[in-house]
């Protein structure tokens, strides 16, 4: 069954220690949200389909993931290490976009 879209915001939040009724970072999250849906249909989908307008259910989670990821690194983009007074920081994906093609399976089309 499907999520809304205020349940995905909901979702994103918890996870991001957010709460709920802080609205500050809707706006922000909504964009994550957006880019990463656009993102998995662009790579699962990569050969060019347009029948599929919304993230499929399978891959929900992914995009609750992928935002958490992205928003998670905001403000490191492009840093893959980072060492400041003896802490260093590794990030498992470089971004959302990463994070998303680590874990969407793209379907192919034979022409």
């Amino acid at each position: 069954m499907a999520m809304t879209d205020a349940e995905k915001l909901t979702m994103v939040k918890t996870l991001l220690d957010i709460d709920t009724t802080d609205i500050s970072e809707d706006a922000l999250i909504a964009v994550y949200l957006t880019a990463s849906a656009r993102e998995i249909l662009a790579w699962r989908f990569s050969y060019g389909s347009t029948e599929v307008t919304e993230v499929p259910d399978e891959y929900e989670m992914t995009q609750i993931f992928a935002v958490v990821a992205g928003y998670s690194i905001g403000g490191a983009e492009g840093q893959t290490v980072h060492n400041e007074n003896g802490i260093n920081r590794t990030f498992k994906y470089t971004d959302m976009v990463a994070y998303i093609r680590a874990h969407v399976i793209p379907i192919c089309k034979v022409v």
